[in-house]
């Protein structure tokens, strides 16, 4: 088991991703990356720009690159990857193509979580913060914008989350709503308006789901002792993010992707 890996995802922005490996090779952290790529699934216009990205991850010198032809999904994508990890690395840093991270992101996630390593209370540290009141020197709420673990924490609730992602989407809201009592929800929901209930309570996200299972187990999640990672997806062009002045407030605090050089 290799002592530190990092993981970056990515499928159809080629400048995204390019922006992100570069910074890890700024910082001489290409050996420990393995990129995962989603698919096209042989559609024609999806097929183009994942073409492109995997054009731009051919340039980095990284450990790995998983690339697939068939289209995962991300909930899919992250599980696998995960899994395979959990089984590779002792500790892990974990990146979507939009969350860049800054000149000594890698330095400081790699102190910080052996740091942590020994605290159980501890899941996971993350480098975005929140910048709301209930942010102190730990949070309640998991944020996985640019987070890191162990592989020793990450495989009990892995395969938590691995088998709610099997449930029907009935069996997981009602799953939700067997663990969503009073005490969870106050842990949870200490980010407003971003409150991980509001999907919880609709469908499964693998990213509010940890959150809810790392609640459920009483843990909490430490942001770094400077931030180092920007998320950077707030855009028009966006799925979610459409209103960048919007999410460019707590507990958002998003940039803009020609503006994150500004912050290496």
């Amino acid at each position: 088991m290799d002592e530190f890996g990092i993981l970056v995802f990515g499928h159809t922005r080629p400048m995204y991703i390019a922006d992100v490996l570069k910074s890890l090779q700024l910082q001489n952290s290409l050996d420990n990356v393995c990129v995962w790529l989603d698919g096209h699934q042989g559609v024609p216009e999806l097929k183009h720009k994942v073409e492109l990205v995997r054009n731009v991850v051919s340039k980095f010198p990284v450990a790995r690159v998983y690339a697939h032809n068939g289209t995962l999904g991300f909930r899919k994508l992250i599980l696998q990857a995960l899994s395979i990890a959990a089984n590779n690395y002792r500790h892990l840093l974990i990146l979507e193509d939009d969350c860049f991270p800054t000149k000594n992101a890698v330095e400081i996630f790699k102190r910080e979580l052996k740091e942590t390593e020994d605290n159980d209370e501890i899941f996971s540290v993350y480098g975005h913060p929140f910048l709301v009141p209930a942010e102190k020197k730990y949070c309640t709420r998991f944020q996985g914008w640019g987070w890191g673990t162990s592989s020793e924490k990450l495989k009990p609730f892995l395969d938590q989350l691995i088998d709610c992602y099997s449930m029907t989407e009935e069996q997981y809201l009602q799953f939700v709503h067997r663990h969503l009592t009073k005490d969870v929800l106050a842990r949870l929901d200490v980010t407003p308006p971003r409150q991980p209930s509001h999907t919880l309570t609709k469908f499964f996200a693998w990213d509010e789901t940890l959150a809810l299972l790392t609640a459920v187990g009483n843990k909490k999640h430490k942001p770094t002792s400077e931030r180092t990672i920007y998320n950077f997806g707030a855009c028009k062009d966006s799925s979610r993010f459409k209103n960048s002045a919007w999410f460019a407030a707590p507990p958002f605090n998003m940039i803009r992707h020609e503006d994150i050089w500004n912050y290496f």
